[in-house]
């Protein structure tokens, strides 16, 4: 499902424990997954990082936040990572050459 900038599946992707990764302009990268939280209850997890460089090898996220498993968490969730996207598009930073962002 479209949200701003992100085709992102519904909150009922999430329920089963699914994890979803994306990018956009080649080095916006981003994941949300579904840890516990510090109570032992699920939430939803938004991690961004600049680059190329898969989940597994990023050092440092630029972003880093969790939200309640709700319709009304995801939607948090969402607004963020539309928010963080406006960032990068406009902070300097290594961009892929030829891009009209």
């Amino acid at each position: 499902m479209l949200h701003g900038y992100f085709d992102v599946p519904t909150i009922a992707f999430f329920e089963q424990g699914n994890v979803w990764a994306g990018s956009m302009h080649t080095n916006f990268s981003y994941k949300i997954d579904m840890p516990e939280n510090d109570e032992g209850s699920k939430c939803l997890r938004l991690r961004i990082w600049y680059g190329t460089e898969s989940y597994d090898l990023v050092k440092e996220f630029v972003h880093e936040s969790t939200y309640t498993f709700t319709a009304e968490g995801y939607e948090e969730l969402i607004r963020v990572l539309n928010e963080q996207f406006d960032v990068f598009r406009t902070e300097p930073h290594d961009k892929p050459s030829g891009l009209n962002l």
